[in-house]
């Protein structure tokens, strides 16, 4: 009998862990000749996330609790649960139902017929704020744009059915700036697809805050491609075109002025003209340090070779 691992990093989610492993197993019970488990990540929770899946562990022995140090974000949470889990096969969730476990079927279904990464796509965005289907929106456009020979399908988070081959290849990543959605079709494979449509979150609130969603745009820009810093190399040029054009100004201007063609009104103009393209040019030089500050950043973090994220415990029945 083959084994799926649901994987599900939980951070302060009391209220939906109980509702969440209700749903995989109602869901599972329907699914003949699989076995599942539940590996949950408690991600530092700080309110009764984890007693409360201690408790649910006495009634359900498919649960498999992964105790985090402390809070580590939810993408290091999620490579904590990819590494425990054992399953032939493995579907990473979200706590909140916004993934829906009656598409777990679908999934299986495409494995069964020989794909190795089936994709859950949501058709729609209109559940979420005006503000969230905008920039998810500009996140999958710019990646589009930057990947190269790596496309990350839009609109796919990392809700999906990942095969034990692609999955072990994953693992092996050295990296800890990991990004799963784009590790996925970094590493290929027999790829389809599953459409579904996203409901709103059954209780509580997101975690996932603007501040994380940004980090994140940047973490994929960043483990994705290094375009930017072939970029910043036009930017440079371009900014040493401005400064040469600004100083040839100057010095005809000076040569005018010293001819009397031009008067002191003029002069002044053009005075500030200069100044305004001085602080383009030093805006732009700014841009192009934030570019570089971003790649050493996280270069370093690699240098250092600290774990990723750091289990506490695992505990099974």
């Amino acid at each position: 009998m083959k084994l799926i691992s649901i994987v599900v990093p939980m951070f302060n989610e009391e209220e939906m862990a109980p509702l969440f492993i209700k749903a995989i197993s109602e869901v599972f019970a329907n699914i003949p000749n699989y076995d599942y488990e539940i590996v949950a990540v408690n991600d530092g929770s700080k309110d009764n996330t984890l007693n409360i899946l201690l408790e649910e562990q006495e009634k359900n022995n498919k649960i498999v609790i992964v105790n985090l140090s402390r809070n580590f974000g939810h993408e290091p949470a999620l490579f904590a649960g990819l590494k425990t889990a054992k399953g032939d096969a493995v579907i990473p969730m979200d706590a909140d139902l916004q993934d829906p476990p009656e598409v777990i079927p679908e999934l299986i279904k495409k494995w069964e017929e020989g794909y190795q990464v089936v994709n859950a796509r949501r058709v729609s965005r209109k559940e979420d704020s005006f503000l969230k289907r905008k920039t998810a929106g500009m996140f999958y456009d710019w990646s589009d744009k930057i990947s190269n020979k790596v496309k990350v399908p839009q609109n796919v988070a990392n809700f999906r059915l990942i095969d034990r081959r692609p999955l072990d290849e994953i693992l092996e990543f050295g990296e800890k700036n990991r990004v799963f959605r784009i590790q996925v079709p970094y590493v290929g494979f027999k790829v389809c697809e599953v459409l579904f449509s996203r409901p709103k979150r059954a209780k509580g609130v997101s975690k996932y805050n603007p501040k994380s969603m940004f980090s994140l745009a940047i973490s994929s820009t960043i483990s994705l491609t290094v375009r930017p810093l072939e970029w910043s190399i036009g930017i440079c040029i371009f900014l040493a075109v401005i400064c040469g054009l600004s100083w040839i100004s100057q010095a005809t201007f000076f040569v005018l002025k010293l001819t009397n063609v031009l008067n002191i009104g003029e002069l002044n103009l053009w005075f500030w003209l200069i100044i305004n393209v001085l602080l383009t040019v030093g805006f732009l030089i700014l841009f192009v340090i934030a570019i570089l500050s971003q790649y050493v950043a996280k270069n370093t973090i690699e240098t250092l070779a600290r774990p990723a994220v750091i289990i506490d415990e695992v505990i099974r029945k």
